[in-house]
């Protein structure tokens, strides 16, 4: 009995302390808001022009006026819309209403004063992000150490920065070789390395470059990381389930 008593007393006291105490509008407000309100009144909308993702836009307000009076939670339109009994003009407009737990934590907010942090800041807008931002060419270096197009010029004008220095420019044969193991995968032959040597236009090497992206090879190579990937494609299954082709069959690839 007694130890029914200070359970009860201990359930008592631990609500009481957690009803007196300060709400912090970073941990407590603001993720109610996020979750329930910043689809219509965020970054990307602001129904009646109101703003509900920062503290300062909370005070300001939207078309009704402000929405938040400080110490008085019964006047606030902001509790008002959100508690409405009507479901045509209740707030959120859509899913469930806030729950009895996140009114009364935004009642005590406002009656506590609807303090908020002097640096919160509004949510960014997603079409500010660079993947929507339309390319734009930037200026090219004009001092440079080294280089021979505009990729070379910022490289080079890095590199200056940070103090770097570029390894010397190879010789003929060991670029041919090179571009040949990169973008085929083999070695180019004794009268394709003779070729490119007694080539003395200035574009030889773009001529190198465009016959191998044109040829065959180039798609075998790159097609070949694509079928180790997916391993040919090779599916297996049980009756009707169909799984993923066998880890091992790389195994038997004709090499």
């Amino acid at each position: 009995m007694l130890f029914r008593s200070l359970l009860l007393f201990s359930v008592f006291a631990s609500t009481a302390i957690t009803a007196d105490r300060p709400v912090d509008y970073s941990r407590d407000v603001k993720p109610v808001l996020q979750a329930r309100c910043y689809a219509c009144h965020g970054a990307l909308k602001q129904n009646s022009k109101l703003r509900l993702d920062s503290g300062e836009f909370i005070r300001k307000g939207g078309s009704h006026g402000p929405v938040v009076v400080p110490g008085k939670s019964a006047e606030s339109l902001l509790i008002e819309r959100v508690t409405e009994a009507d479901e045509e003009s209740r707030m959120p407009p859509e899913g469930q209403p806030l729950t009895a737990e996140q009114v009364k934590t935004l009642k005590s907010w406002i009656d506590q004063g609807a303090h908020f942090p002097a640096d919160d800041k509004p949510e960014p807008d997603p079409r500010d992000h660079w993947a929507f931002r339309p390319p734009v060419r930037p200026p090219v270096p004009a001092e440079r150490a080294w280089g021979r197009n505009p990729i070379d010029a910022f490289l080079s004008a890095e590199w200056q920065k940070r103090g770097l220095k570029p390894q010397s420019f190879v010789d003929k044969r060991m670029l041919l070789r090179r571009v040949y193991l990169d973008l085929v995968g083999l070695p180019p032959t004794a009268d394709e390395t003779e070729a490119f040597l007694s080539d003395k236009s200035a574009d030889a090497y773009d001529k190198v470059v465009n016959r191998l992206l044109d040829s065959p090879q180039y798609g075998e190579r790159w097609g070949r990381h694509f079928m180790d990937v997916w391993r040919y494609s090779d599916w297996w299954g049980l009756g009707a389930e169909v799984r993923n082709s066998q880890k091992h069959i790389w195994h038997w690839r004709d090499w």
